[in-house]
């Protein structure tokens, strides 16, 4: 509400326009209307009191007409003094009723009672609180004195000074009661507005919630469909770099290595946007696979350790001795995803000096292992009063750094909310211009399966001479590389174009196994997956199925399990992976 309007301002519309809310308008009116009753009483007194030559009377509806004359100026003039206002008149009835007991009229009379009632109502009305207590005390302690005084007979009644004649009494009675009827009614109708506005805004609410869960599911919608249509040319670009670099020379690997480093670069953006949305979401799901933590970062550090050569840097892969004899249950996707973009900053921050990670063993028994992550570097460091608001989304250390080294300023974020779904939790040490430190502690569960030896070294990709597989897969560039891929290991391959060319040539052939693309037309991988499924033929419908899908929404490898799907890889997908995938139909179909 606005602090005040013009002095001349008398009019009541003018001021409820500018009340926020209906509670605040009832208690205007309320006030108001006290206020005019009040004045129309007095006014009614005065002319008795000239008409009986009542000279107390005279004086007090004078004193009380200017003074509720005032009150109701003051109201007009500045609605924000209401408050103010309505502690006036309680304590200008709380006066007239001491008044009236004690003075003029001397008596408990129903005009007395009255205006208790209505400093009761008034107070909770208008005041509320515990104020609203001490006004209702005020009102109902004099009462109780004068009739305690009466029943002394020391003190018998005083005859009344100045009283009304029967018909000002009645007149003054009606008054009060229209008064009390309409604060009563006023009251009532701003708390039946009130309902009916909450209910309204309920309503809106409801709405509102729809519209946002469909602009949610739009939006995921939106983004799965985007990574399929990046994420399956990056799988031909990638793919086909892979190839060419088999053949070239020297010169022509380096023009290569660019574009591979290029689109992997991309690949790793567009991976960053989607894991935010799902986060955002609270759909990322954790896997729990056996892993050799010693083989995956070793993995891992090979990509970098070439970044870093390239910028001159040196480079440390530190792990426990410990590591390499047990296995963890984690998920490697997730793990990698949390080194990768930290030693990836790490390299990307530091133009001299040193990148180093290091991975020691806390505290270990025989069902769970305390593993504690350590990537430091020699970069440009993080100043003191940054350090919190580098892991909020699209947030880098400064402006500066945005436009030096890019990057969408997603990394940290999802490292930070992937350590939380680890029961972890990332530390932050660092200097400008010295460096940064980055930690955190991880409880893995110990596996206690079978242990497979780590092998430093590629494992050799051995022919799979006799095995035929169909690829299911309507863009050209990426059946084209996965045929040249399973040619180099001695593999029959048959290219269909949608789902149903697929089922046909399944009928029609026989395949030890199915490399199966998601979006296809005609018939898409999970309805043809189904289809096969449903074959009379009990060898053709229990074929390998393999998904190979660019979409990496949150429930995707549950919707691939229940299309009858085995397993799946995700473009662009590394030959390492694809290889391990092919080998164990291989293995399957030797058997």
């Amino acid at each position: 509400m606005i602090d005040h309007l013009s002095f001349f301002n008398f009019s009541l519309k003018k001021v409820l326009d500018r009340a926020p809310d209906s509670f605040e308008k009832a208690k205007i009116k309320i006030v108001t209307t006290i206020l005019v009753f009040t004045i129309i009483k007095a006014v009614i007194v005065f002319y008795i009191a000239i008409a009986h030559e009542q000279q107390g009377q005279l004086f007090r509806s004078v004193v009380a007409a200017l003074l509720f004359l005032s009150l109701l100026k003051i109201l007009l003039y500045r609605p924000s003094t209401i408050r103010a206002v309505s502690h006036a008149i309680l304590l200008l009835t709380l006066l007239i009723i001491c008044l009236n007991l004690f003075v003029i009229s001397r008596e408990l009379n129903i005009v007395t009672v009255q205006l208790i009632f209505m400093t009761i109502l008034g107070s909770f009305y208008l005041i509320g609180g515990r104020m609203a207590f001490v006004y209702v005390a005020s009102a109902i302690l004099p009462s109780l004195v004068y009739m305690f005084l009466r029943q002394i007979e020391a003190h018998p009644a005083p005859a009344a000074i100045d009283g009304l004649p029967p018909l000002g009494m009645a007149v003054m009675v009606t008054l009060n009661f229209l008064t009390f009827i309409i604060s009563q009614y006023l009251y009532y109708e701003a708390f039946h507005h009130n309902l009916k506005e909450k209910e309204s805004l309920n309503k809106q609410l409801q709405v509102n919630v729809i519209e946002a869960k469909a602009l949610a599911e739009s939006r995921s919608i939106f983004l799965s469909t985007m990574s399929h249509e990046l994420r399956t040319p990056l799988n031909g670009v990638i793919g086909m770099t892979n190839l060419l670099k088999e053949s070239a020379n020297e010169h022509q690997k380096d023009y290569l290595n660019i574009l591979e480093f290029s689109a992997t670069n991309l690949l790793s953006m567009v991976n960053d946007v989607l894991d935010y949305n799902k986060s955002v979401l609270d759909k990322i799901e954790l896997e729990s696979l056996p892993v050799n933590l010693s083989s995956l970062l070793q993995k891992i550090s090979a990509g970098l350790e070439i970044k870093a050569v390239e910028k001159k840097l040196s480079w440390k892969l530190d792990i426990d001795e410990v590591l390499r004899s047990r296995l963890v249950i984690a998920d490697p996707m997730r793990l990698t995803q949390i080194i990768y973009n930290l030693a990836g900053n790490a390299v990307k921050f530091t133009d001299n000096g040193r990148v180093s990670i290091s991975v020691k063993v806390l505290s270990q028994n025989e069902h769970c292992i305390d593993i504690k992550f350590v990537i430091s570097d020699t970069g440009i460091g993080i100043s003191p009063d940054r350090q919190e608001a580098v892991f909020e989304l699209f947030t880098q250390a400064s402006t500066d750094t945005t436009r030096k080294y890019g990057g969408t300023g997603l990394g940290l974020a999802i490292v930070k909310r992937l350590l939380k779904l680890l029961d972890s939790d990332i530390q932050l040490e660092s200097k400008p211009g010295k460096g940064s430190v980055f930690s955190f502690i991880i409880k893995f569960p110990v596996y206690a399966g079978e242990l497979v030896p780590y092998n430093e070294h590629e494992p050799e990709k051995t022919s799979m001479k006799g095995l035929k597989l169909l690829i299911a897969e309507d863009n050209g560039v990426n059946a084209l590389i996965l045929e040249k891929i399973l040619t180099k290991w001695d593999i029959e391959t048959v290219v269909a174009i949608n789902g149903q060319d697929a089922l046909t040539k399944m009928t029609n052939e026989h395949f030890d196994g199915v490399l199966m693309d998601i979006h296809m037309p005609v018939m898409d991988g999970y309805a043809t997956s189904r289809a096969i499924r449903a074959l009379s033929d009990p060898a053709k419908a229990n074929i390998p199925i393999i998904a190979l899908t660019a979409s990496v929404s949150h429930n995707i490898f549950t919707k691939i399990k229940n299309a009858g799907m085995q397993d799946y890889l995700t473009k662009p997908f590394q030959t390492e992976s694809l290889h391990e995938k092919i080998q164990q139909l291989y293995k399957t179909a030797a058997v």
